[in-house]
């Protein structure tokens, strides 16, 4: 196989670059500002490449009536609590400058074509896919058509081995591809971490290949 090669942020990553690590934030910080500012400050202080948070807008993503998945007197439904986690262009701006100015590369999972328009427009050109947005050919065929060759990391988590050879035939030719093999369990147990799958993902594609982890643990990645 080619020496493959996409680009993330400024970072030129090939498969012979040490270990590209990603910090997960998603919503962690509860939709307040100044905790994605402690999480920056705090995750920058170590040797981690870039940190990683999650796009939501509530109206592209639930109805009003959709129950939240676990009971909760905070929130009514699953659109209060994606509203409640919510930024707006102006505040990501914000996140993304203060990731710079610590020098540490800033991404987001998006749920949505919304989400993507959005991230557009601050200059995002590096796109995280969970592995259920993978079914959206909306989000899928909005990314495909965009202009630039953006690079496309996806999460294996809810994929067959059938999905994921379709959505490396979808992008291959187009978009630098990342297919990050995932279990999705949470926490995921040691015992069912499948690493034996990144060997077979590496065989079959010509793309970098890595790992998204649940299990709560440092142990995985140092594996």
């Amino acid at each position: 196989m080619e020496n493959y090669k996409i680009k993330i942020s400024n970072r030129t990553i090939t498969r012979k670059t040490k270990p590209f690590l990603i910090a997960e934030v998603a919503q962690a910080h509860f939709g307040n500002i100044k905790n994605v500012y402690k999480y920056i400050d705090k995750i920058s202080a170590f040797k981690i490449d870039a940190i990683k948070f999650q796009t939501h807008i509530a109206e592209f993503e639930s109805t009003y009536d959709e129950p939240f998945r676990k009971k909760n007197k905070k929130f009514k439904s699953r659109f209060d609590y994606w509203k409640s986690v919510e930024f707006t262009k102006k505040e990501w701006i914000k996140i993304k400058s203060y990731c710079k100015r610590k020098k540490i590369i800033f991404l987001s999972s998006v749920f949505s074509v919304e989400s993507i328009k959005l991230l557009s427009k601050i200059g995002l050109k590096t796109w995280k896919i969970g592995s259920g947005e993978c079914n959206s050919m909306d989000i899928l065929n909005y990314l495909k058509s965009k202009k630039s060759n953006d690079t496309i990391i996806i999460s294996t988590g809810l994929m067959n081995n059938k999905k994921i050879k379709q959505i490396y035939n979808f992008f291959k030719k187009k978009n630098p591809l990342c297919i990050m093999h995932c279990v999705s369990e949470y926490p995921s147990n040691f015992s069912s971490l499948g690493f034996n799958n990144i060997s077979e993902l590496n065989k079959k594609y010509n793309c970098i290949i890595g790992y998204s982890d649940h299990s709560g643990s440092v142990l995985p990645i140092l594996y």
